[in-house]
């Protein structure tokens, strides 16, 4: 997760409070506490614990049984919903890009979120293939991922294309043609961003 989306998402869920009868967050994705808090701390700075802050209650689930995961759950599979406890607020970031069935997964948010509560997105809009183990170049717009709820009735609480600045994030790499190791930072002086779409949704 890029710092800048980090901070499009406190803001957004800034909007929201917990549900009066559900305060949980389903974390997917979680990955590991080391990762949240030392990898990349800007996770722990302006998601983890403002959430906490704001009332939340946070779970956090992934594929793998690590420090910092509390449920193994695997998103990608038709009994997801079995295994986890509704939420009022479900988070899934950087996922859908890795993953064969979108629909299906979109169905199992849906699943895993109680009536009235949230499900915030971020996919990437403008970036490179990463595999992890796969990337099925998903590259939506926003308004692209809201149509992925066509069928149940939602309200967008926010919406946005995140332009990612950090210089930081625009690499040198290693390559045996100078110019096109530069690639990345040469975009970057070219005014190319990498970019992602966040959406938060209410069901309704």
């Amino acid at each position: 997760m890029f710092r800048e989306e980090a901070i499009w998402i406190n803001n957004a869920l800034a909007k929201i409070k917990p549900l009066q009868d559900n305060n949980l967050v389903a974390n997917l994705g979680s990955s590991t506490a080391y990762f949240r808090e030392v990898i990349q701390p800007h996770i722990q700075q302006y998601l983890m614990q403002p959430l906490a802050n704001n009332g939340w209650n946070i779970i956090n689930i992934d594929l793998k049984q690590e420090d910092g995961v509390d449920v193994v759950a695997d998103v990608t599979k038709i009994d997801f919903s079995q295994k986890i406890q509704p939420a009022g607020l479900t988070i899934c970031t950087n996922m859908l890009e890795h993953v064969e069935d979108i629909n299906l997964v979109v169905k199992n948010l849906i699943k895993v979120t109680t009536k009235g509560g949230y499900i915030l997105l971020t996919v990437p809009y403008k970036y490179k293939k990463h595999l992890d183990p796969i990337d099925n170049m998903f590259r939506p717009t926003p308004n692209e991922i809201i149509s992925l709820f066509k069928d149940v009735a939602t309200e967008v609480i926010d919406k946005q294309v995140i332009v990612i600045h950090d210089k930081s994030y625009y690499h040198k790499k290693k390559s045996k043609f100078p110019i096109w190791g530069n690639r990345e930072i040469i975009a970057y002086h070219l005014g190319i961003r990498h970019k992602v779409s966040g959406v938060l949704l209410q069901l309704k």
